[in-house]
This record gives structure tokens, C-alpha cells and sequence, in this order.
């Protein structure tokens, strides 16, 4: 009887430890490719061992898979750049709610992350933008820096505008980036981040790529016209994400502009994409027929802030109403209705110079950087508005190496995501120091 006895209590015991071998999984990450309220893509690379299953609920288990009570089969598997990649759709989940989750094949058990569904209504939260990271070197290593960065800031989820390797066919350079990815910008209690994909120029190579990576939604039956919409925190934001690297007119315009149409009452709204209408560096060039397609209907339906890279610096713009007559580079200064634009990459990718300022630049610079937004929605004693801030996550010393800005910034946690945490570096000018408010404040 007590032989029995103890049998059982080690049992128990080995049980309670979930001592179980890995999985053959890695390049584990979190997208949206439908309603962030209720419904979550986990995408992974699986390498030998067959069966994975996904189990998940709203009760962190840890990695001991049988507790939890819910369980997904993958949804679509795709074989592409050299990887078994694996994508399961979380539907019918609860709006701001954490799930815990592992994924458990014939091998073993990965380690368990969480993820966070979004707001079905109006409530504040923090989101990460930026793009254009690179394979190599030292922009290689800067990128990391940026996605260390996400880590530590905890947002609800994270818009990557384009250029996500120097080659966007290449398998190398995808499963290192995924990788980085899977590995850096995970929290230390294995949080884990949503991405919201945007095509680049460096996807041309194969306009699918975002499809099969990420799941990303497309349009017209059509997986290289990828450009879709969604909303965050119930009528508060509605994000349309745009391609600039197919044809911005035709029937990209036309369903540009329905979505702007049915979401024109919400309280923020938001375009990204990659390339910018009027880059702040000489050595891009102009997208006049971008502008000519989009930057008026932009006004018309009331975007509140356009987000783009491409240009592998920084700008911050007044807000800005077009106008092809009287205006400079076909803008001029609207404060009270117009878009502010933001953007332009370097999140890895080698600072270009700020040297193509306009008179309605805000401010501009030469640095790896990334954009934080703080979303709050209206209250008795305050308007719904967004702070706006620069993080600088990396610069160059005079050897061109890539100095870090991150080691030293003290991570956020669950209880205080909308604090600025100590040591983090913001690109900060006059009049308007380091946060830019939208609505826009206007200081002559």
C-alpha cells in the first residue's frame, strides 16, 4: 500500500513539473488578420515531428498541455522559403483578455507564451510603429535592438511598415528575421506580441510573401494584393493598412475609399503603408501618383495620422491638408482638420539624412527609431487624443557600428504600460519637447 502510495505522489509530482521535451517548433509569432477582438493567428515553422496542436485558454497552465481547456488543430499549413509553416486561427475569443497557450506535437511541449486580444470598445492602449529592417551587419544588429525595445514597452500590438529583409524571397534572411523576431521581442513572462504586416519594396520579389508568412489578408481573391482593414477598441481606431507597391488607384482606391466611408465617424483614424508621399531624404524619390491617388481622400474622410517608412529616417509632421496650387510640395499646414504624417523606417536599417525638410515639417532625424503611441479615448475631463513619441534604439558610433539604446531602458510591466520607463532615450526638440500630441496643439 505505501509502495503504491509513493508511486502515485512521484507521479504527481513529475506531473506538476511538466518536464516535457521541446517541441520541433520555433519562429513562433502572433498576427491579426481579422477582428483583434476575438480572433488571434499563431504562425510557426514546424521542423520534424508531425501532430502540433495548439492548446490554449484564458488560465495560465504553464506548459502542462492536458489542462488546458480548449485546443485548435492547425488551420493552413504552407510550405514556402524553405519552411513548414503552420498558421491556427484562434476564433470566438474574449475581447481584453490574456490567453495562455503551447503548442504540443509528437516531440514535445513548447514553452508556454500569452498573448492579449484587443478592446471591443473604447479604452486606452499603447501600439509600436515602424519598418525597414535589413539582414546584415550592423543593421542587422540595430534592428534587434528596436525589437529588444518592443519587449520592454508592451504594447497591445505592433504595425511593421515594409522591408523586412534586404531580399524578400530569400529563406535565410526570412527565417533569421523570424526568428530575431520570435526571440527578442518576447517578454520575460513569455508575452507575446501581435504584428500587423504591411508589404515593402523589399517584398517585390514576392508580393505573396506576407500571405504566407503572416497569414496577411488580400484582396479580390487575389494573395499579392494584400491591403485590409481593422479596427481597435470598438469605434476608437480603425487602421486601414495600404499597399504602395501595386497600383494605388483602381480597385485599391475604390475600396480605400468605401473603408474610409464606413469608419469616417470613428474617433481615430489611421492609414499605413510604405512608401511616403514626400520623403524627408534626398535620396528617395517622390510618389506623386501615391499622393495623387490617396492624400486627398485621406483629408476628405478625416485620417487623423498617416504612418510610413521606406526612407530609413525620422519625421514627425504639422498636420496637413493638400493642396496641388498653393501648397509647397502639394501641402499646406491644417492644424484643426488636417493628417499628420509619421514615419520613416529604420527600425534596422542604416540611418539615412534628414536633409529634405519641408516648411510644414515638424521635426525630423538620423537614427534607428521607432514609434510609440499612447491611444486614450475621451473622458469627462479630457478629449480623446494620442501622444506620440520617438524612441531612439540605436545610433552610430564614428566606426559606424551600431550603439544600443536599449540595455539600459527598465522594462514595463502589466501594471504600469503607459508609464515612460527610466532610461529610455526620446528624440526630443523645441518648442514641443519629447511627446506630440494629435489633435495638434499649433505654436507659430
Amino acid at each position: 500500500m505505501k509502495f503504491k502510495l509513493l508511486i502515485a505522489v512521484l507521479l504527481f509530482a513529475t506531473a506538476c513539473t511538466h518536464n516535457y521535451p521541446p517541441a520541433s517548433i520555433n519562429k513562433i509569432r502572433v498576427s491579426w488578420t481579422d477582428d483583434p477582438a476575438t480572433t488571434i493567428t499563431i504562425g510557426w515553422d514546424q521542423l520534424e515531428s508531425k501532430n502540433p496542436m495548439v492548446y490554449y485558454g484564458e488560465k495560465d497552465r504553464g506548459r502542462n498541455w492536458k489542462r488546458y481547456k480548449k485546443s485548435q488543430k492547425p488551420t493552413r499549413i504552407v510550405n514556402h522559403l524553405g519552411m513548414n509553416t503552420h498558421f491556427c486561427n484562434l476564433k470566438e475569443l474574449k475581447p481584453n483578455t490574456a490567453y495562455y497557450f503551447v503548442i504540443k506535437d509528437d516531440s514535445g511541449v513548447t514553452d508556454r507564451f500569452w498573448v492579449k486580444t484587443a478592446p471591443d470598445k473604447p479604452m486606452p492602449f499603447t501600439c509600436i510603429f515602424g519598418g525597414d529592417t535589413k539582414s546584415t551587419g550592423e543593421a542587422l544588429k540595430a534592428g534587434e535592438f528596436s525589437n529588444q525595445m518592443v519587449a520592454k514597452l508592451r504594447p497591445l500590438f505592433v504595425l511593421f511598415c515594409g522591408d523586412f529583409t534586404n531580399e524578400g524571397n530569400n529563406s535565410d534572411q526570412w527565417k533569421q528575421w523570424l526568428t530575431d523576431w520570435s526571440e527578442l521581442t518576447k517578454t520575460s513572462d513569455g508575452r507575446l506580441f501581435p504584428i500587423v504586416p504591411i508589404n515593402g519594396n523589399h517584398e517585390n520579389r514576392d508580393m505573396e510573401v506576407l500571405n504566407k508568412v503572416f497569414n496577411s489578408p488580400y484582396q479580390n481573391n487575389n494573395t499579392k494584393e494584400i491591403y485590409y482593414s481593422l479596427s481597435v477598441g470598438g469605434n476608437l481606431m480603425d487602421i486601414v493598412v495600404l499597399n504602395s507597391m501595386i497600383n494605388p488607384g483602381g480597385a485599391q482606391k475604390e475600396w480605400l475609399e468605401k473603408n474610409l466611408k464606413e469608419h469616417r465617424n470613428y474617433t481615430f483614424k489611421v492609414a499605413a503603408y510604405h512608401k511616403p508621399f514626400r520623403p524627408h531624404t534626398q535620396r528617395k524619390r517622390e510618389n506623386i501618383n501615391e499622393y495623387n491617388q490617396w492624400a486627398y481622400l485621406f483629408y476628405q474622410y478625416g485620417v487623423d495620422i498617416s504612418l510610413d517608412a521606406d526612407s530609413h529616417m525620422s519625421k514627425i509632421t504639422f498636420p496637413l491638408k493638400p493642396d496641388s496650387i498653393n501648397g509647397v510640395e502639394g501641402f499646406i499646414r491644417d492644424d484643426k482638420n488636417g493628417t499628420m504624417f509619421i514615419g520613416e523606417g529604420s527600425w534596422g536599417a542604416s540611418p539615412r539624412g534628414n536633409d529634405d525638410d519641408k516648411p510644414w515639417t515638424l521635426r525630423s532625424g538620423s537614427f534607428n527609431q521607432i514609434k510609440w503611441l499612447q491611444v486614450f479615448p475621451g473622458t469627462k475631463n479630457s478629449a480623446a487624443h494620442i501622444d506620440i513619441r520617438t524612441v531612439i534604439t540605436s545610433t552610430r558610433d564614428t566606426l559606424n557600428r551600431a550603439v544600443s539604446h536599449v540595455a539600459d531602458v527598465i522594462p514595463l510591466t502589466e501594471k504600469n504600460i503607459f508609464d515612460v520607463p527610466k532610461g529610455i532615450k526620446l528624440f526630443s526638440t523645441q518648442p514641443y519637447g519629447e511627446v506630440i500630441t494629435y489633435p495638434f496643439i499649433g505654436r507659430n
